[in-house]
C-alpha cells in the first residue's frame, strides 16, 4: 500500500482549445487524466533541465586543457595576492 500525499499547492494555466485537445488526447492514450499527464510531463522536463545544469560537459580537448590548468599551479597574480591580504570579515 502506498503513502498518501497531501496536495496543498494549486497551479493554473491558460491555453488555446487546440493545445488542450492535443494534450487531452495524449493523456487519454497514455491512460492518464489531463492534470496527471501534464504534471508528469512537466516534472520529467524539469528534472532533465536540472540535470543538465548540474553537470559540466567538456570535450576531449576541454578535458585536456582542464587537466593542464590543474597541474600547472601558476603563481598568484597581484590581484590574487592583494585579495589574500585583505582583512577577513567577521562571520556572525
Amino acid at each position: 500500500m502506498g503513502t498518501l500525499t497531501v496536495k496543498d499547492a494549486r497551479m493554473e494555466l491558460k491555453t488555446t482549445k487546440e493545445t488542450k485537445e492535443i494534450l487531452s488526447k495524449a493523456a487519454m492514450l497514455d491512460g492518464m487524466d489531463l492534470s496527471a499527464f501534464m504534471l508528469a510531463s512537466a516534472i520529467e522536463k524539469a528534472r532533465s533541465i536540472l540535470r543538465d545544469h548540474a553537470a559540466i560537459n567538456l570535450s576531449s580537448e576541454g578535458q585536456k586543457k582542464l587537466i593542464e590548468l590543474l597541474e600547472e599551479q601558476p603563481e598568484p597574480t597581484e590581484a590574487m595576492k592583494s585579495f589574500r591580504d585583505m582583512p577577513r570579515l567577521k562571520v556572525r
